[in-house]
């Protein structure tokens, strides 16, 4: 198994920080077919080759992810996808 883990700075509320995050998951259903599920701060995310988490901190955000066999093959594409998505939410804080 393959291992993802990204974080992200963000100077954000945490309303607006969750409704970017809830973008994400959007955008992760529609590409990988994900089932997503909150609790409390903590985003869920399922597949039958994955199984991550996008954590809403107060000044930051923490994707992690397991890959099953068939995506870990394709790691780096899943990895640059979620970069992308998380680029367009969460441009780095500050700039």
């Amino acid at each position: 198994m393959s291992r993802i883990h990204l974080r992200r700075a963000h100077d954000l509320t945490p309303k607006a920080a969750r409704t970017r995050v809830n973008r994400m998951a959007d955008a992760l259903g529609r590409k990988f077919d994900a089932e997503c599920s909150w609790d409390g701060d903590v985003l869920s995310i399922e597949h039958p080759n994955v199984n991550g988490t996008v954590t809403v901190g107060r000044n930051e955000i923490v994707v992690e992810a397991t890959l099953g066999f068939l995506l870990a093959m394709f790691r780096d594409r899943v990895d640059e996808e979620l970069v992308r998505i998380l680029d367009a939410e969460f441009p780095e804080a500050g700039a």
